[in-house]
């Protein structure tokens, strides 16, 4: 009797894993849907994606902009169709610098990516992150940080996630080019 029980939960499990898709191959060779459904961190403030960033590689001396001019998507913060609510950018441990934009419509934002000069940035729920340095790309993709590329002929091995963006021609992987 226990173990018909134990054999009918099991199956129940079973079932409810099948329904809701859980247990699959992680959507590698396309489907998926918007950035809310992959599981991706979310920063509500640039203090949060600063603290995020810290938590798994290196932000130093985060400043609103740069006299140097460093950075990425300086002039796009300032165009609403990137929807990007506030950028700002630190350096990390080698001194390379990492840009970071709270995003306001991360559809919007993939959108304006895909139309502009389609820069590969590191996305969660409603952030971006812009590193310079292949060490922080990796320390931020171990963090469930996927990687936006909305350019033709980037190949992804197989093996790697491979989601469709929120905007037509960009997709979302765990692979990065080194």
């Amino acid at each position: 009797m226990r173990l018909s029980r134990t054999l009918m939960a099991g199956a129940a499990l079973i079932a409810l894993a099948s329904l809701t898709g859980c247990g699959g191959d992680g959507d590698a060779g396309g489907g998926g849907g918007s950035t809310g459904d992959l599981g991706l961190p979310a920063a509500g403030d640039m203090a949060s994606i600063e603290k995020f960033v810290n938590q798994h590689a290196q932000c130093n001396n985060l400043r609103p902009s740069d006299d140097e001019g460093s950075g990425l998507l300086e002039k796009e913060a300032a165009d609403p169709a990137w929807a990007i609510k506030e950028r700002a950018v630190c350096d990390d441990g080698s001194h390379q610098t990492i840009t970071l934009l709270a995003i306001s419509d991360m559809a919007k934002f993939q959108a304006a990516n895909n139309a502009g000069k389609k820069y590969e940035a590191l996305v969660g729920k409603n952030f971006a992150v812009v590193p310079e340095g292949d060490t922080t790309v990796q320390a931020l993709m171990n963090a469930k940080m996927l990687l936006l590329v909305c350019k033709g002929g980037y190949e992804i091995p197989s093996g790697y996630a491979q989601h469709k963006g929120s905007a037509e021609g960009c997709i979302l992987t765990d692979y990065a080019r080194s």
